[in-house]
């Protein structure tokens, strides 16, 4: 792949693209009419596409495109905008939570382990029911 070109515009919209072309053409000493001629587009079909935003305009297709781009000779180069995200490199320092386990205290009901603070709400009200049945079955077996 060549790298010897001439960089003449950067764009990151398709509005830039169009001024971009339009000033190229300017640059070039063309008409819109010269341009349809040049790369083979019916007449005004040039000044469709420069007026693009309007109800009148044409949007650029996949065809018009590339004869645009041979017309005005130049090509289309892409970039990237921003550099990679850099990857951080693995340090179990900057770990919260060991990986070895042991780390959390955990809860065991029957064969689950549970973390604690879930349902805590119907936790404790079960341990209220059963505190208050546990009172009641003493206040029974004291008065027998």
């Amino acid at each position: 792949m060549s790298t010897d070109h001439e960089t003449l515009a950067y764009c990151w919209t398709y509005c830039g693209l169009m001024n971009a072309l339009k000033v190229r053409r300017k640059e070039l000493g063309l008409s819109q009419l010269e341009v349809d001629d040049k790369a083979g587009l019916q007449d005004g079909y040039c000044g469709k596409l420069e007026a693009w935003d309007r109800d009148s305009g044409r949007r650029l297709g996949p065809v018009s495109f590339d004869l645009l781009l041979a017309a005005y000779g130049v090509g289309l180069v892409l970039f990237e905008t921003r550099p990679p995200a850099e990857r951080p490199e693995y340090d179990p320092s900057q770990l919260g939570l060991s990986l070895e386990g042991g780390g959390m205290r955990r809860h065991h009901d029957g064969e689950f382990v549970r973390l604690p603070g879930r349902n805590r709400r119907r936790e404790a009200k079960a341990a209220a029911e059963a505190a208050a049945a546990e009172a009641l079955l003493e206040i029974r077996e004291a008065a027998e």
